[in-house]
């Protein structure tokens, strides 16, 4: 795994975040103001029975939505949703139509209200750093607006974010092509390039929920808890397991040089171990004791779910090269291929580029496939270690 903040200048990732927090932050305000009328219009009818359709169906339109969402978002909460339509707005005087846990208005509407104070903060929540206080914070928000239940799904609403096309202000399209990860932050090995043209969706990386978001509603559009991703790692891999800050690591967590875990390999045979097959047992390595316990356990939780050590020896091939080269060459590849060009004056990160096709610096790891694998076994055969 790779990390984005070692990818992502602090000040870029931050006016993204800005962004985020005020394009999404003024729809979920809009759809918790929505609510909270709605709330308090359904109170007013209690007492107010003789209230005809046309006087309810303006006084609930007093937030302004798409005209598109007004009879959706009024039947999600009506026990049979299907029901609803615009000619049954009398219906709403009567609190059986709703669904029981809908049907208390006023504490739904405090709720709402105390939700909306809250809202820039969950928005932009950052769970990674270990703070425990933001840890305790959210534990007391998640079963604090529990009872808003299925409302946090419409407010919250990861689908109208995916929906955003990606010539507007701002969507998953723009967030991806933001942040700069041409690659997969889990693997590395798999590119997830943001394309689009005009309003067109060409392709994009998944954006996996590192918390899930059926069990936390309330993040569905946080910014941290959107990990850019590739299909195999977010679908196949991690799935639908339930992943918490205590046992895996996330991609915004602190992980100075990517190195809290690495690759290295045995040869299982002679021809292996001078590259002329591939006689070769790759396998990922954390930092060990170099770890505190609970971080030990969040590397080796990742290492197991996204099967690293299984999916590292498919790329057994550019090891075998890097080996080759090292061979062939005696330890000299890097230099010969500086004296090769004595007017470029190369530079030990330009001759890497060319020798081993892929980036040097650790912050250029999200451009390019297999940026680690391939700089962990360089460094590991000793191919660096002459140049200095």
């Amino acid at each position: 795994m790779i990390s984005i903040r070692e990818c992502i200048e602090p000040l870029e990732l931050n006016k993204l975040l800005n962004l985020h927090k005020t394009f999404v932050g003024a729809e979920v305000y809009k759809r918790i103001d929505f609510y909270i009328n709605l709330f308090e219009t359904l109170e007013f009818l209690q007492t107010h029975e003789r209230t005809q359709g046309r006087t309810i169906k303006r006084l609930i339109k007093t937030v302004y939505l798409h005209h598109t969402q007004y009879e959706p978002f009024i039947a999600l909460i009506t026990e049979n949703p299907n029901d609803f339509s615009e000619q049954k707005y009398l219906k709403l005087k009567s609190r059986v139509y709703f669904r029981p846990e809908m049907r208390n208005f006023t504490v739904l509407s405090g709720l709402l209200k105390e939700l909306r104070r809250r809202a820039e903060n969950i928005i932009t929540l950052d769970l990674n750093q270990g703070d425990s206080r933001k840890s305790r914070y959210y534990s007391r928000i998640r079963v604090k607006f529990s009872p808003l239940g299925i409302l946090l799904k419409k407010i919250f609403d990861y689908d109208w974010f995916l929906g955003q096309t990606p010539d507007g202000v701002w969507g998953a399209y723009q967030l991806t092509k933001g942040l700069g990860m041409k690659v997969c932050a889990y693997c590395n090995r798999q590119y997830t390039f943001t394309l689009s043209k005009g309003t067109r969706k060409i392709t994009k990386p998944e954006l996996d929920h590192f918390l899930p978001q059926h069990q936390n509603p309330l993040l569905r559009v946080s910014f941290f808890n959107l990990i850019p991703s590739c299909t195999i790692c977010n679908r196949d891999c991690k799935g639908q397991k339930h992943f918490n800050y205590s046992q895996y690591l996330s991609p915004y967590e602190d992980n100075p040089g990517h190195k809290l875990f690495s690759y290295d390999y045995i040869p299982t045979s002679y021809y292996g171990a001078v590259g002329e097959n591939e006689d070769i047992r790759l396998f990922v390595k954390s930092a060990g004791v170099a770890l505190s316990p609970r971080l030990l356990t969040k590397v080796t939780g990742n290492m197991g779910v996204f099967h690293h050590n299984m999916i590292a020896n498919e790329h057994r091939d550019v090891v075998q090269e890097i080996i080759r080269k090292r061979v062939l060459s005696n330890d000299t590849y890097l230099q010969i291929v500086i004296d090769m060009f004595p007017a470029a004056a190369l530079t030990i990160e330009e001759a890497y580029r060319m020798a081993y096709g892929n980036f040097y610096h650790e912050k250029e790891f999200s451009k390019r496939a297999l940026a680690k694998l391939t700089k962990d076994i360089a460094i590991d055969v000793g191919v660096l270690e002459k140049i200095y």
